[in-house]
């Protein structure tokens, strides 16, 4: 947590500097005050706070979405080669397909509510959990079969007691990418068309040329996704602290 507080202090100062010896205009790129003033304003008094727990929302459900089709989807691949023969073109499709072109498709089909940022946030998030999810399950050891026969587990008990447990590494390195497409995929749903939510400020700035408006708004959206991360990178060091995996990319340095 220190190493990020000091960061984050060394970032502003240089900031900061830079505005003055280059003799930035505020209104091209406003100093570190003058956004704290801003989202002073924008929490007092235009209701700042009321949008955060929206893209939140819609970050959070569409994670968890996008995890648990992602977890089932590879243990049907893994088990049926001929549904994920089928199935694996039009993922990839879904995939390859420039998110923000989807999205104005979901709010036709779906509405202007948080249900198109959702959907769009779970499309984003279910392929890396696929993907890590199921090059895990093909990379086990032969005996675990034997293992499974050995004590009697139907199918149930072996995805809970065996498969899960060992793809955790994996999955957990497929949720570090998810949580990060996550953020920008509600931002991209709420850009397109909302009511509300971080990513409909995003837009009334651009709309109004309010540079500050923007930055407050990039940075809230960073701290959440920052603040995602951290969460995910410390579950791991709590369930997974006897493998190596729990140090690999852990912002803290923990």
């Amino acid at each position: 947590m220190l190493r990020t507080v000091v960061s984050l202090v060394v970032f502003l100062t240089l900031w900061q500097l830079l505005l003055i010896i280059f003799n930035v205009p505020a209104f091209l790129v406003p100093s570190p005050w003058a956004l704290v003033q801003k989202a002073w304003f924008l929490t007092t008094q235009a209701g700042l706070l009321g949008h955060i727990p929206v893209t939140l929302a819609e970050i959070l459900i569409g994670l968890a979405i996008g995890v648990v089709v992602g977890v089932v989807a590879a243990l049907v691949f893994d088990r049926l080669p001929l549904v994920e023969m089928l199935l694996n073109p039009i993922i990839v499709f879904l995939q390859t397909a420039p998110k923000i072109a989807i999205a104005p498709l979901l709010l036709l089909w779906l509405g202007l509510d948080m249900t198109p940022k959702i959907v769009l946030v779970a499309i984003v998030t279910f392929f890396p959990i696929l993907s890590n999810m199921l090059s895990s399950l093909r990379a086990m050891p032969a005996e675990l079969e034997e293992f499974a026969r050995i004590l009697r587990l139907n199918s149930f008990q072996r995805v809970w007691r065996l498969e899960l447990p060992m793809a955790m590494p994996m999955l957990f390195s497929g949720l570090k990418v998810a949580v990060t497409l996550a953020v920008t995929a509600a931002v991209i749903g709420e850009l397109m068309g909302a009511r509300s939510g971080l990513g409909y400020l995003l837009s009334l700035g651009q709309e109004t040329s309010d540079v500050e408006l923007v930055l407050v708004t990039v940075f809230i959206l960073s701290f959440i996704g920052f603040g995602l991360y951290v969460l995910v990178a410390e579950a791991e060091r709590r369930i997974l602290g006897w493998h190596e995996s729990a140090a690999i990319l852990d912002p803290e340095g923990a």
